[in-house]
This record gives structure tokens, C-alpha cells and sequence, in this order.
């Protein structure tokens, strides 16, 4: 069960950060998208792509489902360059394709393979990363409903407001739900990826709010914020328990 949101105590909250660098990826999806259809959820339909891995070693890659593709697909191109960087990684689902079919296996009194089971754990992605960039910096990983992005960016935020770090890479990624979960399947049931490198500043502000009675946005919060990243001033985004807006340069 959700716990009831305090309305008051979300009274004139605020996250503000600058954006280093970011990268999106869902199928069909051009680099010069622009922000428009991002904030409109106005993308391509899913072919069933998936995006390129190759800088991964083989051993690395060969058995990663298409969420942790898409996710270290988009921290490769935000952040490329060797060495450290904390990171956050979020998904509101995680390997969900992945632990259903596990469910299913375990239903049938099949035993788990432990190669799969370590793979749908919801920081698997975060650890491939570490190991793909032999990197030791700080990870987390965060699941929060369709805000998931809102709390990984906080997280991140704090992060450097800590005076730990300048830089923290930020990734969220989800798939289209498994046909079994289509009933409860939210709004926005489009894969898609994003990866934002924050750092101090206020090029970027979020203001959030309890949702008021507001129709849940066409768009999902990470599709919505690629809006901001491409160069939109505004975003209002309505989820299921917040509404958030989004601004440039305020």
C-alpha cells in the first residue's frame, strides 16, 4: 500500500542542479529529437531494438536483458571518459521481463539459474557498470514508483551538496511491461532510457507537489525531463501521487 503524502510538508520543495551531460535512447529515437516531443510523449513506436553494448566485454554483455542494455547503453554515451563518478541508478520496474520468467520457472519447480537470478536484482546494472569501468565510486540504486527519477536526482544532489564529489551520473531505464502485467500497467508503457551527468547549479529546477486531481501525464517523468535536457523552458508533469514543474534557467 502507498503511504499517504503529507501535502504540507511537500509545500515549496525544490531541486536545483546543472546538467554536464546526458544521453536518451528508446527505439526508433533520433539524436535531434526535439524537446517538444519529448514533453508531448510523442515517440517512435517500439520495433523491438536494442541499443549497442559493444564497448562491454562480451562475457559482460551477452546476457543482459534489454533494461540494463538500454541503461548502460545511455551512462556510456552521458559519461564515456574513464575514471570514478558516483552513480544512481533508478528504475521504476527493474528486469521485470527477467524476474517473470523466473517466477514462471519457480512455478513449474524449475530452480532459479543463479547467472539470471543475479542479473534481476535491481542494482545488477549499477554493478556492471562498476565492473565494466573498473570503477569503485559509490552506487545506489532506487525504485520509487513513477517518480523514481525525481528521488534518484535528489539523491544525487545531496551527494554533492555533501562535498564528496562535483559530478553524479544519474540513470533511469525501463522496459514495456510483460503482456501479464499489461492490467496494471502504468500510462506511459514505452521503453526508454536516460542518463544525466548532475552537478552544482541552477540550471534546472524542479518543484513538486501532492497531485491534486490532475490526469496522469501521457509521458513518463524520465521522457518528460529529456524535454528539459533538449532544450525546453518549462515541463508540468502530473503523476500518480506528484505533480512536477520544470524549469530552465529559473
Amino acid at each position: 500500500m502507498d503511504t499517504p503524502i503529507d501535502c504540507a510538508a511537500l509545500a515549496d520543495l525544490a531541486l536545483r542542479f546543472s546538467i554536464r551531460s546526458w544521453a536518451a535512447w528508446a527505439p526508433g529515437l533520433a539524436a535531434d529529437t526535439p524537446a517538444v516531443e519529448f514533453l508531448a510523449g510523442t515517440l517512435p513506436d517500439d520495433d523491438g531494438s536494442l541499443p549497442d553494448v559493444d564497448f562491454l566485454p562480451a562475457m559482460l554483455r551477452r546476457r543482459l536483458g534489454r533494461t540494463a542494455r538500454m541503461a548502460l547503453h545511455v551512462a556510456h554515451l552521458a559519461a564515456p571518459e574513464p575514471g570514478s563518478l558516483p552513480n544512481v541508478f533508478a528504475s521504476r520496474h527493474g528486469e521485470l521481463r527477467r524476474t517473470t520468467d523466473l517466477l514462471q520457472g519457480l512455478a513449474r519447480g524449475e530452480l532459479p539459474s543463479p547467472a539470471s537470478f543475479s542479473l534481476s536484482v535491481h542494482n545488477a546494472s549499477a554493478g556492471i557498470h562498476a565492473i565494466a569501468r573498473n570503477d569503485p565510486a559509490p552506487s545506489s540504486a532506487i525504485a520509487a514508483g513513477d517518480e523514481s527519477l525525481l528521488w534518484a536526482l535528489l539523491d544525487a544532489r545531496q551527494r554533492i551538496e555533501q562535498g564528496t564529489t562535483d559530478a553524479v551520473l544519474v540513470v533511469h531505464s525501463d522496459d514495456a511491461i510483460p503482456s501479464q502485467y499489461l492490467p496494471f500497467a502504468p500510462v506511459c508503457n514505452r521503453p526508454f532510457a536516460l542518463a544525466i551527468v548532475v552537478e552544482a547549479g541552477d540550471d534546472i529546477a524542479l518543484e513538486w507537489r501532492a497531485n491534486g486531481g490532475d490526469r496522469v501525464s501521457p509521458a513518463s517523468l524520465p521522457i518528460s525531463l529529456a524535454g528539459l535536457c533538449a532544450g525546453a523552458n518549462r515541463l508540468e508533469w502530473h503523476g500518480e501521487r506528484l505533480s512536477i514543474t520544470g524549469l530552465r534557467g529559473a
